[in-house]
């Protein structure tokens, strides 16, 4: 008897769902919880150009070795501060060694939080030289503080300019660039924000620029944001250590 009742306790969820319209995403994914399934179920523990250089080796040109250059990340987020809030250290190394292969040169970084891939990317400008540039905004000046007093003790501060507020806040749009080669994304994760973020920023894309987006997989919110977009942008997304994924958007 009681296995018949667990039986039908979730096809009655999903009636109820179904008959009520009642697509919320909290039931939802409980629902599939309920079968053994889960989001975090997809997760790595590298990223794609690493994967690319396990298999194509000494023929890529060698990128800086980011985990050796830059400390662990415990030592970039002050105590009592959300260490959740910093993106997986294969994010980091991807975001460095995109800006180091692809030879970029202007940078937007929205929401640094404390610097954590600040520092990868402003590395992987240094280490091509140049004028090469970062853009960071955070909303919480503190968290400014922090990334730059960060990157001051791995002398990758001249490489940054930091702007308080919010993306799309008008002084913030006029305070960045008008062209960028690479824009990260990684601020509230809210529908509609984060679909009005990237409909915003993307005119800004040099040609042959990348947007990525941090949380691709794990947030409802990122992931609708992905779904409603345009044809015109190609998507390209791998999951990373907690699940939470990340996505790469070109223009066609």
């Amino acid at each position: 008897m009681s296995s018949f009742r667990d039986n039908l306790r979730p096809r009655l969820r999903l009636l109820r769902t179904a008959l009520t319209r009642r697509f919320i995403y909290e039931d939802l994914i409980q629902m599939v919880r309920d079968y053994g399934m889960d989001y975090r179920d997809a997760c790595a523990d590298t990223g794609p150009l690493d994967f690319a250089h396990e298999l194509f080796g000494d023929r890529l040109e060698p990128a800086p070795d980011f985990a050796a250059a830059i400390p662990p990340l415990a030592t970039f987020t002050p105590p009592g501060a959300p260490v959740g809030f910093n993106s997986e250290p294969s994010v980091g190394r991807f975001l460095g060694q995109l800006v180091f292969h692809r030879k970029m040169q202007t940078v937007i970084e929205l929401g640094c939080f404390v610097g954590w891939t600040t520092a990868h990317l402003a590395l992987g400008l240094e280490a091509r030289g140049g004028a090469g540039r970062l853009y960071c905004v955070d909303y919480m000046q503190e968290y400014l503080d922090q990334m730059q007093a960060n990157l001051r003790r791995q002398n990758l501060e001249g490489r940054v300019t930091a702007l308080r507020g919010m993306s799309l806040e008008d002084h913030v749009l006029a305070g960045l660039p008008a062209r960028a080669d690479l824009i990260f994304l990684d601020t509230s994760h809210a529908y509609p924000e984060t679909l009005e973020e990237i409909l915003a920023y993307a005119p800004r894309l040099a040609p042959g620029g990348c947007l990525v987006l941090h949380d691709s997989i794990s947030i409802s919110g990122v992931r609708r944001s992905l779904q409603e977009l345009p044809d015109r942008f190609r998507r390209l997304t791998f999951a990373t250590e907690r699940g939470n994924g990340v996505t790469v958007l070109q223009h066609r």
